[in-house]
């Protein structure tokens, strides 16, 4: 529901989002008949995929094959089709949604100019060449 409630800001950036869950469609659909109230995500705006085979999960290194769940993964997956950002969290840890918007801001802004987004990065600010002289420049502003 917290990815629901960013999906605007994902899709002013051109980004498409799809959920995927080792549960069967007919279980995906209950969720989404269930009102949020009484457990279920509601009428959730992006798609939700059934890994009912457990091969995807597999295949991103999120299955714990023995329980035949699936970790809570989020992968960035540029242009190219290239996983540019993964994050594995544990059943008990949610995920970040202003997290995950920062990183495709710091992806879409290095696909753009090049540079390198450092650490804790926000659009507008600072970035640095990926050169010796780039990070010279940029450690020497920042961090005097």
């Amino acid at each position: 529901m917290a990815l629901d409630r960013a999906l605007e800001e994902f899709k002013k950036r051109d980004c498409e989002v799809i959920a995927i869950s080792v549960d069967s469609a007919y279980t995906h659909l209950a969720w989404k008949e269930t009102p949020v109230e009484k457990g279920g995500v509601g009428n959730i705006q992006y798609p939700l995929a059934s890994d009912l085979t457990k091969k995807i999960s597999l295949d991103y290194g999120v299955l714990l094959e023995d329980a035949g769940i699936a970790l809570r993964g989020l992968f960035l997956i540029d242009k190219e089709g290239v996983i540019r950002h993964s994050l594995v969290n544990d059943l008990p840890l949610g995920r970040s949604m202003d997290e995950a918007i920062r990183i495709l801001d710091a992806l879409q802004c290095h696909e753009k100019m090049g540079d390198v987004c450092p650490a804790n990065w926000r659009p507008g600010e600072d970035t640095m060449k990926p050169t010796e002289d780039g990070v010279k420049e940029y450690l020497s502003k920042h961090f005097k």
